[in-house]
């Protein structure tokens, strides 16, 4: 195998492979590209925790029936993303990205501290995210809608 890429992804654009989404489209072509350039993708530890909010958001929404939504959880969390642990040096990323960009809370800030450490690329399906992260001078940070040839040869 040649030099892999590490890429963070976000949980919701894991979701989007399972649940109804505006963007799950490009979600799956995203993943399909991804795993076929047999890229690293990673997450922080969060991730496990928003799979599973997201996945009863889904049942709440009604786009999942109640039945189904331990096994999309547990394919959900077959998708090849690894997540990472939090050290104290990445909450501490964390703690400055989230004011840098402008948010109260840190969770999204933890994303952007992993992919920062890494070296890596952001995707997210947080358009508001992204556009913040963008202005911030984050150029790693890119938004689902944006994945066009210049980021992938599609």
């Amino acid at each position: 195998m040649g030099w892999r890429v590490t890429i963070v992804v976000d949980s919701n654009l894991v979701v989007a492979l399972a649940l109804p989404l505006p963007y799950d489209a490009l979600a799956v072509q995203a993943f399909s590209l991804w795993s076929r350039q047999g890229e690293w993708l990673i997450a922080p530890l969060l991730f496990e925790y928003e799979l599973t909010s997201l996945v009863r958001k889904g049942v709440a929404l009604r786009q999942l029936r109640e039945e189904r939504a331990l096994p999309v959880l547990h394919q959900l969390q077959q998708s090849g993303v690894e997540t990472i642990a939090p050290t104290p040096e990445l909450h501490r990323l964390a703690l400055r990205l989230a004011e840098r960009v402008g948010q109260s809370k840190a969770y999204d800030a933890q994303y952007l501290a992993l992919a920062s450490r890494e070296n890596a690329p952001f995707w997210t399906a947080d358009r508001r995210l992204a556009r913040a992260a963008q202005s911030a001078g984050l150029a790693w940070v890119h938004w689902i809608g944006e994945l066009t040839t210049d980021h992938y040869p599609l």
